[in-house]
């Protein structure tokens, strides 16, 4: 069953005035992505279809952004001091 499906049926079940309430929340979520684009329900996975993705990838198009900055927090030892083992 899709999302769609599912946020359907939940809502056939609700009465007149919670349905409205729905629309506008979703109306509502639509307006707040503002210049981001609304992807269509078949675009959407479910989260169930998701692979799991790493931190990494989810920022290595900001790797190199900043000039002057260390590599690597660890090259300050009293910064890093309590972490870890």
């Amino acid at each position: 069953m899709t999302v769609l499906e599912k946020v359907l049926s939940k809502m056939q079940a609700l009465p007149t005035d919670q349905q409205q309430q729905v629309l506008r929340f979703v109306e509502f979520l639509a307006f707040e992505l503002g210049d981001r684009q609304v992807k269509k329900v078949s675009e959407v996975p479910l989260a169930d279809d998701k692979s799991v993705v790493s931190c990494y990838e989810l920022t290595k198009k900001w790797i190199g952004i900043a000039d002057d900055l260390p590599d690597d927090l660890s090259i300050n030892q009293k910064y890093m001091e309590g972490y870890g083992a």
